[in-house]
């Protein structure tokens, strides 16, 4: 996703997960969660454990937006970002099929806004005229939301996909799209349900990351997907179920981790007796705890 403030992204592309997760993971064992550690993402994500894609046709997920609040003292201005999306696709490739809700600190200002993303376009902001122009009548903490991505055969060598999102406490705010996509370029190769600070590429090869606004605790309930024609809940996937815990540039300590039971009383390090993988729960649900902005 990218940043709701445009010029926070001057001179250069957003990027995908893909090139910020971090190596140490072990190979996935069905019926297991497996830790897979990253600079921008936490949450879940489920993808083969095979060297033969599964093939990801829906997923789905419900959540709360969570309140926030923006940097303090001499950070008052500083942009900070989380965002709740389920999509298809970006944790193993490069391409991302995903929508959802976000919140952004930006020059002391606090946004609250949808979203969503369809390869090969950038983040498209989505709501009323009134939200998108002048930061009123806009999502707001305590929404309740369910989004879902769907993928259908459509002409010849593309597929169709349908991206839904519903704000049932607002709902002038709830929208679909449709797009299609290359079946040789969108791989519908694994399903996520994430919170997420953007990352982005002010010049090439070089990845920067906004903090991470404060939530305290949020996450997601009834996280779904169909793979290979099966429809099962985030932890009943028989593939590889990644947890994901996120973790400061400098690789020193957890800036949140589901599952998490409370947030610490001190930053935690960066060690995975610090942060465990965890199943979600039996309906597909997890929270992710706040420990750190940067």
């Amino acid at each position: 996703m990218s940043s709701h403030a445009q010029r926070l992204s001057a001179g250069g592309n957003w990027v995908s997960p893909t090139s910020t997760k971090l190596p140490g993971t072990v190979k996935p064992v069905s019926g297991t969660a497996t830790s897979s550690p990253s600079l921008n993402w936490s949450g879940f994500a489920d993808t083969s454990a095979t060297s033969t894609p599964a093939d990801f046709s829906y997923v789905s997920g419900r959540w709360t937006i969570p309140a926030v609040s923006c940097p303090a003292g001499v950070y008052r201005t500083s942009g900070a970002d989380v965002a709740n999306w389920v999509g298809v696709d970006g944790f193993s490739d490069s391409t991302v099929e995903q929508l959802g809700t976000a919140a952004q600190c930006y020059e002391g200002v606090l946004y609250y806004y949808d979203w969503y993303e369809m390869y090969p376009g950038g983040t498209v902001e989505e709501g009323t005229q009134a939200c998108i122009n002048n930061n009123v009548n806009c999502p707001e903490p305590g929404d309740q939301i369910s989004a879902s991505v769907t993928v259908t055969p459509g002409s010849p060598g593309e597929n169709d996909y349908k991206l839904s999102l519903t704000d049932y406490t607002r709902p002038q705010e709830s929208f679909s799209v449709t797009a299609t996509c290359a079946t040789s370029t969108c791989a519908n190769a694994s399903a996520e349900w994430i919170i997420e600070r953007p990352a982005f590429e002010p010049v090439s090869g070089l990845i920067e990351f906004l903090p991470l606004v404060f939530y305290s605790k949020t996450g997601f309930e009834s996280g779904s997907l169909t793979a290979n024609g099966k429809t099962t809940s985030i932890g009943g996937y028989k593939g590889a179920v990644y947890a994901m815990p996120m973790v400061d540039d400098s690789l020193g300590y957890y800036l949140d981790c589901p599952g998490q039971q409370g947030p610490p009383v001190h930053a935690l390090p960066f060690t995975a007796a610090n942060c465990p993988a965890v199943q979600p729960s039996f309906n597909g649900g997890f929270s992710v705890t706040f420990d750190s902005s940067f």
